[in-house]
């Protein structure tokens, strides 16, 4: 009896404690312009309770003793507002609180990471071979300590969030869903160059629920760039960088809105570089922003966004450590070589894509929100690359041409050879790039009749792949806040693509025409005068500068899902559950009637319909006001790429056998602390990728032409964890310290399929490829970082970070994790090893420093205004200089499996920038 009673009042004791503890919420706005203020500080300084507000400019703080405290929002790091609040109620609403913004403070403080910009990711390896994904598309850094270091540290360096490509991270531009829907991927280059006007961003991470749709399994990013969402404002700003581009020139103009409801905001810049950091490379890219707002009454408005960003930049290659040492340096760029005088890049990406949307917003109260968007995008992406006919190969670093190719000749090595040319290479440094008087020559002394047509006929030209897109977009989102405890939030999105594929004549070389042939044809078919033809209908077609040869097909693209939300919002427990439901449909379309394949080339191929799924839920149990407990977990299915379901989209309408999704299931948790003086996270993750198809294209040395190998039932996992702290030492210091573990594995053993791309032959081999337990090429897998950072009151900070990255593995060669690929080797041999064995790339260190200040002038200059400011912002990375920090690499796909020698087609590496800045000053009035 005694043990009921003790039970009952001890119950007692807690029903009441639970009873006067309270959620106390409330909501952001600027003064400015009525907007949410994202990602500030709102803090208890009594009960040493933070919040950081939400994509909404939402806070709730949990388990509040009821009682009266100060509430501090702190509207930049020099700059608190401070409110009063009474909790005497289980639910307390503050409803909307307005502020103004500290200008010089918010500018300095989102200059102290120039290292990443909208644009700056900016050396692209697509056809190289590797993957270019990294997190520098996460375009803002959240106050979450991770994300920063994520963000601004690591992504320099190849870092891949948690291993995710980069498709897995979901991009939205006023609410409209701005996924490429043939790669997944998002291409911030799009609006490369417009950072005043897509400033306004919120990053969601992981599972988290967002705001505007499902998101991936990296989360999420949403920009808002409605004209008025922008500040009233003018700034005008000059940036130099050893970089990608040496120079940007940037205007943006905000008028805010005015009384009449109307709102207009204008940006352009241009960026520009005759050399980037990388021998050869050069910028040339212009941007342009426009966008008008209508406020039609408090709950009505409409606004109108247009941008684009057409660039043109010289690209970077990876290359074999044997050609960086002959050229002497770890930067060699086979690219380029002399005309006039003048360095000639053979490779360069051209592209402007143009974007429309139109928004409508109705939000009759604080509680409600529809957003309906529609869009629409057109324009190119090309890239260039030497072509050439019945000629030999024109590229300084091709095998045959390095020492190496004497070495390791099968007929047998010849080292006085090997030595005679690396004397010769070495001898003058042009050697070791594009000789492009031989290419000239060789076109204007080949004059030849052809098709009735008389001319120096191009046996060497530049050739540009191309991507002409047009794209629909249509997003709906409903949101509703239900009670004091539930936000639901609903929404239908869809995407409408065309695309068409085709290489055209960039350049001919001092040539008048190129006849459209493929060589590859000719020597497989000799004398056979249909095979060799890359266009039945037009055999023989004379191709002139502008013209389309080699390949022509479209394809289509239909994506389209509907997705629910539920959020609720407890004291001790929040927990939320989402799912989507779509559909994604493509389908190819030959143009050209390539000779190979005259039956399977021209016309529509098979439509490709998948129905996919996505579920996901989590639960926050709240210790306390400061200390909390997650859990997330999800299971998802992911459609095939188009490029992962054609054998060669090029050619022929074949597709593989047995097309399928992938399916995918997540799990992460963690304990997070949040408090005014240390903010921090502790989380782990694993995740699994089954059914994954990948097709690879390349020269197979056995078969003597271009092969499609495709590798079915590829399965990966993710697992790793996350350390994170950032503590305020002081009023003006704070340090953060980060740490990342990551592996990214294969978890199958997975078949190929080999098909012969130049060859009516169809599938030429099955192998199994003994991939598993291999490491997949993600960027350094292990990252930490210790930073110091000094917020001055005066309005100047400072921060140096001291970071180190390991585990970074290159990308293996699925033919040589074949049987045959090790027949008759020793089994644990030197050889064996070399073969089988797995390069991980040297661990190293760098050291970032940045630093910032901003001004206000009306202190220094007679007549100025209040609100004009000077901002200068600076950023050095890698302050030591290291010049030989390899960030990735690859196994050519090339192997020779007659002799076995990994050395006759060794890896090939990229190499991070030596000591680089960034320098940008800003004038805003």
């Amino acid at each position: 009896m005694k043990q009921v009673l003790l039970l009952s009042v001890i119950s007692s004791f807690s029903v009441i404690a639970q009873a006067q503890q309270a959620l106390v919420k409330g909501a952001l706005q600027n003064k400015d312009n009525g907007r949410p203020l994202t990602e500030l500080e709102v803090t208890i300084p009594e009960l040493k309770l933070m919040k950081v507000t939400n994509a909404e400019g939402r806070f709730t703080f949990s388990q509040v003793p009821y009682g009266t405290y100060k509430l501090v929002v702190n509207t930049s790091a020099n700059k608190k507002e401070t409110i009063e609040i009474n909790v005497s109620q289980e639910v307390v609403d503050l409803g909307q609180l307005t502020y103004a913004i500290d200008d010089a403070a918010i500018s300095a403080s989102s200059g102290q990471a120039p290292t990443i910009s909208l644009e700056e990711n900016a050396s692209s390896s697509d056809d190289d071979g590797i993957s270019d994904q990294s997190v520098s598309g996460v375009l803002t850094a959240s106050r979450d300590p991770y994300l920063a270091a994520a963000s601004y540290t690591f992504g320099p360096q190849r870092y891949q969030l948690r291993g995710y490509k980069r498709d897995q991270l979901e991009v939205y531009m006023n609410g409209l869903p701005m996924n490429d829907a043939e790669s997944g991927s998002a291409f911030f280059g799009q609006w490369g160059g417009l950072n005043d006007a897509f400033r306004n961003q919120t990053v969601t991470f992981g599972l988290n629920p967002s705001e505007v749709g499902f998101g991936g399994l990296a989360g999420s990013t949403q920009i808002e760039a409605t004209a008025a969402d922008q500040r009233k404002q003018t700034r005008i700003s000059y940036a130099s960088s050893n970089r990608t581009y040496r120079n940007r020139l940037m205007i943006t103009h905000s008028s805010g809105l005015n009384e009449k409801g109307w709102a207009y905001s204008v940006s352009g810049s241009k960026r520009w570089s005759q050399e980037g950091y990388i021998p050869g490379t050069f910028y040339d890219g212009y941007s342009a922003y426009l966008a008008v707002s209508k406020k039609i009454n408090n709950a009505n408005s409409i606004h109108l966004t247009a941008f684009g960003a057409p660039t043109s930049r010289g690209k970077a290659m990876p290359a074999t450590q044997e050609a960086m040492d002959l050229a002497g340096s770890n930067f060699y760029n086979p690219n380029w070589g002399y005309v006039d005088g003048e360095k000639k890049n053979a490779r360069i990406n051209n592209s402007n894509q143009p974007t429309a949307i139109l928004t409508y917003k109705y939000n009759p109260n604080s509680n409600t929100q529809w957003n309906t968007s529609l869009g629409f995008q057109t324009g190119y992406n090309g890239n260039t690359a030497i072509d050439w006919y019945n000629a030999m190969d024109p590229r300084p670093d091709y095998y045959r041409n390095l020492p190496s190719y004497f070495l390791y000749d099968p007929r047998g090595a010849d080292a006085d050879m090997a030595a005679a040319q690396k004397d010769y290479l070495s001898a003058d440094p042009s050697r070791m790039q594009v000789n492009w008087q031989r290419l000239y020559d060789a076109n204007r002394m080949n004059v030849r009749t052809v098709n009735g047509v008389t001319g120096k006929r191009s046996v060497y030209l530049i050739g540009e792949d191309r991507d002409d897109i047009n794209k629909y977009m249509f997003n709906t989102t409903l949101q509703k806040v239900v009670g004091n405890h539930t936000k639901i939030t609903a929404g239908v999105a869809g995407i409408l693509q065309k695309t068409e594929s085709y290489r055209k004549a960039y350049d001919l070389l001092g040539g008048d025409y190129y006849v459209n042939l493929n060589q590859f044809a000719e020597r497989t078919y000799i004398g056979n005068n249909d095979y060799n033809q890359n266009d039945l209908n037009n055999p023989n077609g004379i191709v002139y500068k502008g013209d389309k040869y080699g390949y022509d097909y479209k394809s289509d693209f239909i994506r389209s899902y509907a997705w629910g939300q539920g959020e609720f919002t407890y004291n001790k427990v929040d927990f939320f559950l989402t799912g989507r439901l779509g559909m994604e449909s493509f389908q190819r379309t030959g143009i050209f009637k390539n000779g190979l394949f005259a039956g399977d080339s021209e016309g529509k191929s098979e439509r490709f319909d998948f129905v996919t799924y996505a579920v996901k839920g989590g639960a926050t149990y709240k210790i306390d006001g400061r200390n909390y407990l997650y859990v997330s977990g999800g299971m998802m299915t992911n459609a095939p790429t188009f490029d992962n379901t054609f054998i060669s989209p090029r050619t022929r309408n074949k597709a593989i056998d047995n097309a399928k999704v992938e399916r995918v299931t997540t799990l992460e948790g963690g304990y997070l602390l949040r408090s005014p003086f240390l903010n921090g996270r502790l989380s782990g993750f694993v995740t699994d990728t089954k059914d994954i198809t990948d097709i690879k294209r390349f020269y197979h040395e056995d078969y003597r032409t271009f092969v499609n190998y495709v590798l079915q039932d590829v399965n990966v996992r993710n697992l790793g964890g996350e350390l994170a702290l950032k503590a305020k030492l002081s009023p003006t210091f704070s340090a953060t310290a980060v740490a990342s573990w990551t592996q990214v594995f294969y978890t199958s053993r997975p078949q190929a399929s080999v098909y012969l791309d130049n060859d009516t032959s169809t599938k030429v081999a099955k192998q199994t490829i003994y991939m598993k337990d291999y490491y997949v090429s993600a960027g350094p897998q292990s990252a930490y970082t210790l930073g110091l950072n000094y917020n001055s009151p005066k309005y100047w900070y400072a921060n140096i970070n001291v970071n180190m990255f390991d585990r970074n593995f290159i990308e293996v060669n699925p033919a040589r994790l074949t049987s045959d690929a090790v027949e008759f080797v020793q089994k644990g041999s030197d050889q064996w090893n070399q073969i089988l064995g797995q390069e991980k790339l040297p661990a190293y260190f760098t050291v970032d420093l940045f630093c910032g200040t901003s001004l206000k002038l009306k202190k220094y200059l007679k007549g100025a205004s209040n609100d004009m400011y000077l901002y200068l912002n600076v950023g050095v990375n890698n302050l030591l200089n290291n010049t030989n920090i390899r960030t990735g690499g690859f196994e050519q796909l090339r192997f020779d499996v007659a002799t076995q020698n990994v050395d006759r087609f060794p890896a090939k590496y990229f190499y991070g920038y030596g000591a680089n800045y960034f320098v940008n000053v800003t004038f805003k009035f």
